[in-house]
């Protein structure tokens, strides 16, 4: 009697332990839906998850869904689940361990950008932020900012650059960051219709106007915006010399 009840008492214990470790799961999880079938965002998950230099260790999906399991250099585990809500309709939760709730974000946010349906400066909208228009050309701007990012020892873990947009996220430890860059329209020389190409989908290397939000975080706070000030500073060192 006595073994048995030790038995029941150990596997309550274990049953409590597993509510326990869902429940933190469940917490540290952050839920999503794209309006795009399950195969379509499951390309789009496992390309975010290369960008950001996530090993996937286990893959198990069909036409419906399913789970993937990838880790950090760190060895931290994350897992995301993906399940059909209906024909043209998914729903992404990325669980991931304490104190990484910004890294589930960053995931959603490439997932997003993967897709076309937002690009990644989404997962940071209640970050710190700053905007300001720099009369000087995208190639410049990226070349600061990466300049930038790694004078305050930011790694930068992806880059997104096109002819008239970029967008560069950084990371140190658990802080990141985003650079989002857009050119305004070259202006139109007498008898032409359109603006010239650059050709090849590079950033331009065109003198003109572009626009630039500083993004710091997923929370606006002392220390973000502390940090948010640093890299404008140091930015503006760099885009002057």
């Amino acid at each position: 009697m006595k073994k048995m009840m030790a038995l029941l008492s150990g596997a309550l214990v274990l049953l409590g332990a597993c509510k326990s470790s869902d429940v933190k799961s469940e917490a540290n999880s952050i839920t999503r839906r794209y309006s795009r079938p399950s195969p379509e965002v499951f390309a789009a998950l496992t390309t975010a998850l290369s960008s950001l230099d996530l090993r996937i260790e286990q893959d198990r999906h069909d036409a419906l869904g399913g789970e993937l399991t990838a880790v950090r250099a760190t060895r931290e585990p994350i897992r995301v689940s993906v399940k059909s809500v209906d024909e043209q309709t998914s729903q992404v939760t990325v669980f991931v361990g304490d104190g990484d709730r910004n890294l589930a974000d960053v995931i959603h946010s490439q997932i997003a950008k993967n897709l076309g349906s937002g690009t990644a400066k989404s997962s940071f909208y209640g970050g710190s932020r700053y905007e300001q228009v720099y009369d000087t050309s995208l190639a410049r701007c990226i070349v600061a900012a990466e300049r930038a990012c790694e004078s305050l020892n930011y790694t930068i873990t992806s880059r997104d650059i096109h002819e008239t947009m970029a967008d560069l996220m950084a990371r140190r430890g658990p802080a990141s960051v985003l650079l989002h860059f857009e050119t305004a329209p070259a202006p139109l020389q007498p008898g032409q219709t359109q603006p010239p190409a650059n050709g090849g989908g590079l950033p331009s290397d065109r003198r003109g106007q572009v626009k630039i939000s500083f993004v710091v975080g997923t929370q606006r706070n002392e220390e973000n915006e502390e940090i948010l000030q640093r890299l404008r500073a140091e930015f503006d060192r760099l885009i002057r010399q």
